[in-house]
């Protein structure tokens, strides 16, 4: 598992309507590292302001539609 890894699963796990992420894994390893994920330092505010951005203008219009 790479850092982009966790580093995905965190940001994911510090959504707030989320109450769980089942991400997939081909082996043992990777099903170990992605429980990892959530031992990862939680991300810093600018971090999380700066991904919310790019969110809302790189995918959300692209993607909102949709549900």
């Amino acid at each position: 598992m790479t850092a982009d890894t966790q580093f995905a699963l965190r940001w994911i796990l510090m959504q707030e309507a989320v109450t769980v992420v089942i991400p997939g894994a081909k082996n043992q390893q990777q099903d170990q590292a992605n429980a990892a994920a959530s031992d990862v330092a939680p991300l810093s505010n600018d971090t999380m302001a700066a991904l919310r951005n790019l969110y809302e203008t790189r995918i959300a219009p692209h993607v909102h539609h949709l549900w």
